[in-house]
């Protein structure tokens, strides 16, 4: 075969070469967690867009408002008054995926009208793919943070979170 001192030095080669490598093995089921691509955030966004039509209204103006969602379904919308109180202003409001839509509808028997108290207005959407019962009350809730806990309880049921409700912001003056 090879000459001892040959075998010698091939043998000692192959251990010092190996000796710096690591070799992990990984279960099948955490391999396919490695390899398997990441989700993109923005999947989970369902309004990509939710504006008052204005950034201040006076009191007596109509109020409106756009939205724009990636599927059809029904949104709700609450307001957070500069007072703190916290109110419905539509609930189960149709929706069209993937076109901009106007809330209340511009020739519809609806309308916002501002009211007082003066200040900053907020204004929340939240999507459910199906109308939703009133089994939570948006009143008087008093904290921003408060507020969205609720409209996350409400929306858990369709398995949706924090992710499909917007925002918008306005001014009402006198």
């Amino acid at each position: 075969m090879f000459p001892r001192p040959l075998a010698t030095l091939l043998v000692a080669s192959a251990v010092w070469l190996t000796s710096a490598c690591t070799i992990t093995i990984v279960p099948d089921s955490d391999a396919a967690q490695v390899d398997r691509p990441r989700p993109d955030p923005s999947q989970f966004v369902i309004i990509e867009r939710f504006e008052s039509q204005r950034p201040s209204y006076w009191v007596g103006d109509r109020v409106s408002f756009r939205i724009r969602t990636n599927q059809s379904g029904f949104v709700t919308l609450t307001a957070f008054d500069p007072d703190g109180s916290v109110y419905v202003i539509a609930r189960n409001v149709p929706v069209r995926g993937n076109r901009i839509e106007t809330i209340p509808a511009p020739l519809g028997r609806v309308a916002f009208v501002a009211a007082p108290p003066t200040g900053r207005h907020v204004v929340r959407a939240h999507f459910t793919p199906e109308r939703t019962p009133e089994r939570v009350t948006f009143v008087g809730i008093g904290s921003l943070d408060a507020w969205l806990g609720q409209i996350v309880l409400e929306i858990r049921g369709f398995g949706y979170g924090a992710d499909s409700v917007a925002e918008t912001r306005f001014d009402v003056r006198r």
